[in-house]
């Protein structure tokens, strides 16, 4: 009985870093998604009639229509760090400096990909991106 404990035990200690390896899979995948479209509207997405309803005037939620790229760069590139860093994947050997490197090209090369593709470079958003990651790093680093 004791070895299947053992045995129980070290499934449980292996368990964070397979849930942050599957999230970071599924965010990966969806970012590569919404990275390669020509053009992207989350407008379908937002419940206009719940949050009618709970009394956001429509001006807000239009606001938050436009603006929703900034908090998806920021937001985005904070997740990835925490998930690559969390997942610790044998290849990268799980330094923050290291994650933060690799983020943060990520940022520079989804800018130059949407180039590719004419919806331009914003530096806006590279910039966003790169402190999202730059925060998540600050974060692992004085924790580590």
């Amino acid at each position: 009985m004791k070895q299947s404990n053992d045995e129980l035990n070290q499934c449980y200690s292996q368990a964070p870093k397979w849930i942050c390896r599957g999230l970071f899979l599924l965010l990966s995948l969806t970012m590569a998604y919404v990275v390669t479209r020509e053009t992207y509207n989350f407008a379908h997405l937002v419940p206009h009639r719940g949050l009618k309803n709970i009394g956001v005037p429509y001006h807000v939620v239009l606001w938050g229509e436009q603006h929703a790229d900034v908090l998806l760069h920021f937001f985005g590139a904070m997740i990835l760090t925490v998930l690559i860093f969390g997942s610790k994947l044998p290849f990268l050997k799980t330094r923050p400096l290291t994650v933060f490197i690799l983020v943060s090209a990520l940022c520079v090369g989804a800018e130059f990909f949407q180039l590719m593709i004419g919806r331009g470079v914003e530096s806006s958003d590279l910039l966003l991106g790169i402190l999202g990651s730059f925060m998540a790093y600050s974060a692992i680093n004085n924790k580590k």
